[in-house]
């Protein structure tokens, strides 16, 4: 199932990926998947709890752009578990990982594959009446469920 979504985009950040494009030959939506995978590197730093959803910050109305971009129903849900865990919208993840990992990307030419996401997963467990939710990003060593 493929899920069609916007993202507000400042035009600093659409520059860099516009050019990302031409330097790597990808398409944008490829470098934002990619890059938007990324940002797991930096997990332990990011994960925030009991507050709200931080946005970009405010500019001038013509200094953003909306684009559309279509993921995948795996792609979709890592973005929401993102956005859940680091308190970020999805707009300002994109921000981050366009300043933190577009330039390694360029630089190490990540080849690309389009099960970026086919190690996500999540389960629920019900232990004594508690419902409690497991999310893997990636495979875990044993599976003990």
């Amino acid at each position: 199932m493929l899920i069609e979504t916007t993202l507000h985009v400042h035009r600093n950040i659409l520059d860099k990926l516009n050019q990302s494009t031409k330097t790597t030959g990808k398409n944008r939506t490829l470098i934002i998947k990619l890059i938007i995978q990324m940002i797991m590197k930096d997990n332990h730093k990011l994960v925030k709890t009991n507050s709200r959803v931080r946005y970009q910050d405010r500019d001038q109305k013509e200094n953003w752009k909306r684009i559309n971009i279509v993921f995948n129903e795996y792609e979709y849900e890592y973005c929401q578990d993102l956005r859940k865990f680091y308190k970020m919208s999805v707009s300002l993840i994109l921000a981050f990982a366009v300043l933190r990992y577009l330039d390694e990307m360029i630089k190490s030419n990540i080849s690309t594959d389009k099960y970026f996401f086919c190690n996500y997963t999540f389960m629920r467990k019900i232990i004594d009446n508690v419902i409690c939710w497991q999310i893997y990003w990636g495979i875990p060593p044993t599976m003990n469920t």
